[in-house]
């Protein structure tokens, strides 16, 4: 891996472009006659580029499939490069591959060079087999032991709460951009799962670790990791900065490395305290399934907090923009705090049924902000005739979240920001099946419960005690997102006060 690595490095770029255009039309002209011929309806694809098109005039990818579903419907068919690719919009559709036929959609891409390169196929995220579902299981475990849903966990984002409070006070009155403090709170709160420790938000280590993930995020929209689909190592040469993202990577995984030998050099398997001591327990102990390898839980671990940080921390940026642009649902949601828990303590997760619409307001934040547009992408495990049509194996599937969560036969207005869509006439939450957040099936995000226990707590807390305002009302921040690993609203400051 080093030598390739050394080889992108130094490559003359128009030598790859010639040998990859040869050997892109040469998989066109392979593929164009081989598989099925009944594929769903969609748009004419290009010689050796496909639909490429899609993504080169539109980072926002999911933009464009809201116009494909005008004409073409819930499933569509894409190329992209040589590959087929079939999306599915709309929660029944998705429901039906991702749910009620699991066994056939739950795959993950082998091929992608880049995911390649970054996962080789070990971890949670991309690896397929029979060693998924015990690495799903002994994650699960891991998180419920150590937190997720009790009041150990509470008590330390509480506690990383504090610290979060104390630097909104010291911003009193001063335009202010909270997206790296939610950055950094929310990765010590993951780091306090995986490592046993939080980390102080000067850390030059934990700022050099932050710098890298950040740059990942906003980074790898379809646009620049578009190459990274095209098949053969020499389209990884073409990927857009892809030198930063060998860079930000091997740094992710260092710092990984290093908390790894500091447990195995001061484990006691009397006193178990995070996840890597879990796992070093399991070791010690023997794992007959082989699953729980060093690649594999060294993966899971990368993968937990590249997942677990950018997801929460996005949805709070997201919350504190729709929050400042409604006042009016600002104050409701603080009225509500206040009644029912007052100002003598903080908000806790026993409070969470009697706050409706705190609750509610949650929910149409993540709704509209829908970070995940579209889910992490599947393929076919095996050949399948799906909604009448043939669908070969290693079909790339695209679910696109996005959809469900705007189209307005299920949403009235769906562009509002109405927290009130979410209240029954008892004032009671209901569920619409076509928000789907953390996606559903066997893929669902693992982190879906700490995730929703970390929001809640940082909603509450936050409006418990300050109010926050625009910095300019007649010019407010837009609500137009851009796409990274997540979509995310572009940078905006906010004031603070005192509620």
């Amino acid at each position: 891996m080093a030598a390739f690595t050394a080889w992108v490095e130094y490559i003359d770029t128009s030598t790859v472009l010639i040998f990859l255009v040869v050997f892109l039309c040469a998989l066109w002209l392979l593929s164009s006659s081989d598989g099925p011929t009944n594929w769903p309806p969609g748009p004419k694809a290009w010689p050796v580029i496909g639909n490429a098109d899609l993504f080169w005039n539109n980072d926002q990818l999911y933009l464009s499939f809201e116009e494909l579903v005008k004409k073409y419907g819930d499933i569509f068919h894409l190329r992209f490069g040589h590959r087929h690719v079939v999306v599915l919009s709309g929660q029944e559709v998705i429901r039906e591959a991702f749910v009620e036929k699991g066994e056939y959609f739950s795959n993950r891409p082998t091929f992608i060079p880049l995911l390649k390169y970054t996962h080789n196929g070990k971890g949670i995220f991309n690896q397929n087999g029979p060693h998924l579902k015990t690495l799903r299981r002994f994650t699960l475990r891991a998180l419920r032991d150590f937190g997720v849903g009790k009041s150990s966990l509470e008590e330390k984002i509480q506690e990383e709460l504090q610290i979060v409070l104390a630097e909104f006070d010291a911003q009193k009155g001063v335009p202010f951009d909270p997206n790296q403090l939610f950055d950094k709170a929310v990765s010590n709160i993951i780091c306090s799962i995986i490592f046993g420790q939080r980390y102080s938000y000067d850390n030059e280590e934990f700022q050099d670790l932050l710098s890298a993930l950040n740059y990942t995020f906003e980074n790898s929209g379809i646009r620049n990791t578009a190459v990274a689909w095209l098949p053969g190592p020499l389209a990884l040469a073409l990927v857009p900065k892809f030198r930063k993202f060998i860079e930000v990577d091997r740094q992710t995984k260092d710092f990984v490395r290093k908390r790894i030998a500091e447990h195995r050099d001061t484990f006691d398997e009397e006193n178990v305290r995070d996840f890597i001591d879990m796992y070093l327990n399991a070791e010690k102990n023997g794992d007959e399934t082989g699953a729980l390898t060093n690649e594999n839980i060294f993966q899971v671990i990368v993968d937990l907090f590249l997942a677990g940080t950018e997801t929460t921390s996005t949805t709070l940026h997201w919350g504190l923009l729709y929050l400042i642009r409604n006042p009016d649902v600002q104050r409701k949601c603080r009225q509500e705090i206040l009644q029912v828990v007052g100002q003598g303590r903080p908000p806790g997760m026993k409070d969470q049924g009697n706050l409706p619409f705190t609750e509610a307001a949650i929910l149409e934040i993540q709704r509209l902000g829908s970070i995940a547009p579209i889910a992490v992408v599947h393929t076919v495990a095996e050949p399948i005739k799906f909604r009448g049509y043939d669908l070969a194996k290693d079909t790339y599937v695209l679910a696109n979240l996005y959809h469900g969560h705007m189209d307005p036969a299920i949403w009235d207005d769906p562009f509002a920001f109405n927290p009130d869509r979410w209240l029954d006439e008892n004032n009671k939450l209901k569920n619409n099946p076509a928000f789907m957040p953390f996606s559903v099936g066997r893929r669902m995000c693992l982190g879906d419960s700490l995730a929703k226990m970390e929001m809640f707590l940082f909603f509450t807390t936050l409006l418990q005690r300050f109010d926050f305002g625009m910095v300019d009302a007649d010019n407010p921040p837009s609500t137009e997102g851009f796409q990274g690993i997540t979509r995310s609203p572009h940078k905006y400051e906010l004031l603070t006060s005192r509620a």
